[in-house]
């Protein structure tokens, strides 16, 4: 899926810059895809993220990986 590995750049970039946890709509602007796409991808391959709080874009990473 070509938006997950959009996601996977963009997580790692985030994480060199020593962000630990994202939202959705964080995401969903930096990679110009809707906030509903985020969470309806993500959430094809698991549960990953806690409502109110964000994603470990650590974890999100390896998931990602993982799926790819």
């Amino acid at each position: 899926m070509q938006r997950l590995a959009v996601y996977l750049q963009t997580l790692e970039r985030m994480l060199r810059d020593g962000v630990e946890l994202i939202s959705s709509e964080m995401l969903a602007q930096a990679c110009d895809v809707n906030a509903s796409q985020i969470r309806k991808d993500l959430t094809y391959f698991g549960e990953f993220g806690v409502r109110g709080v964000g994603y470990n874009i650590q974890g999100l990473i390896r998931s990602i990986k993982q799926a790819l």
